[in-house]
Formats: structure tokens, C-alpha cells, sequence
């Protein structure tokens, strides 16, 4: 076995972890847990496929913005004391096994009759032309986007104070 191979295959298994500990924690936090190691785990392969920006993103973005929104969303419905009611262990199983299996064979089928073009020459575009053309030329959506984030985190807090009963 091949040194990359070995560090491809841990890379993987990160990836699995954390995504079993998402879906079969029983605490919400240790699933955000295992969401944040999921998402490292598909930048580590990012990385290993040779693409740093899109590791980079997956960091920024969904490693530190989606998971700290959704710690920030955890915070303000409270306390979980009234739990809903939840389907039974085997249920859930079932209906995950089902959901998954579905979910797998659209896919294969969907993989199986595409029609995959093979480019002549490779697609090469460096970090540095996409931050140029991200600062240069998309500006305004790229700060539209930074605009809409601001209000819905004065949102989330307006709704929470409201809730509370406190102007």
C-alpha cells in the first residue's frame, strides 16, 4: 500500500465517523460534533484531490459559518426538556436502510446513463483567478451575500428576544 493510499483511506474513515456519529447520536450537540468532523473530512479530500480552494471553502463556509449557525440556532430554541416523540430504534433503522438503499440506486442509475464529455486538455484555474474574478468583477453579489447574513443573524436574535417577551 501506497503512503497516499493509506492517508486517502483515513481521510475516508474520518468522513464515516463523523457522519455516523450525525445520524446515530442520540445528543445534538455530539451530532453537530460529528457534522463539523464530516465536513473536515470532505475537505481533507478536497485537498487530496488536488483542489486547496475548494478545501479552503468547505472550511470557511461550512466547517466555521453553517456549523456556528446551527450552534447559534441550538442556543436559542433552549433547553430541549419536552422532547418530541420519536420513532422506535428498529423503525428508524428501517426507514434509514430504505432511504439510503433509494438513494443509492437513483444515483447508480443516474451515474450509469450520463454521458461524461472527456475534455481534450485539462481545466486548470488557479486560487488567485478566482479571488480576482470574486473581488473584481462579483463584488456586489459578494457583498449582497454578507449583507443577508447580517440580517438574518439580527433576525434570529430579533425572533429570540420576541419569543422571550422582551422589546
Amino acid at each position: 500500500m501506497i503512503f497516499a493510499d493509506a492517508i486517502f483511506i483515513i481521510i475516508v474513515l474520518v468522513t464515516l465517523a463523523g457522519a455516523l456519529m450525525t445520524v446515530l447520536s442520540g445528543s445534538i450537540i455530539y451530532a453537530l460534533m460529528g457534522l463539523v468532523t464530516t465536513m473536515f473530512g470532505i475537505a481533507g479530500l478536497y485537498v487530496y484531490l488536488n483542489a486547496p480552494f475548494l478545501a479552503m471553502m468547505q472550511i470557511l463556509i461550512y466547517v466555521g459559518a453553517i456549523s456556528v449557525l446551527i450552534a447559534f440556532a441550538i442556543m436559542l430554541i433552549g433547553p430541549l426538556y419536552k422532547r418530541p416523540k420519536e420513532w422506535s430504534y428498529p423503525l428508524k433503522l428501517i426507514a434509514a436502510a430504505v432511504v439510503a438503499l433509494f438513494s443509492f440506486f437513483m444515483f447508480a442509475k443516474v451515474m450509469l446513463k450520463a454521458q461524461w464529455a472527456v475534455l481534450s486538455k485539462p481545466f486548470a484555474i488557479s486560487t488567485k483567478d478566482i479571488g480576482r474574478l470574486l473581488f473584481d468583477r462579483l463584488t456586489f453579489p459578494f457583498e449582497l451575500i454578507s449583507l443577508l447574513i447580517v440580517v438574518a443573524i439580527i433576525g434570529a436574535v430579533m425572533l429570540s428576544l420576541y419569543s422571550r417577551g422582551e422589546k
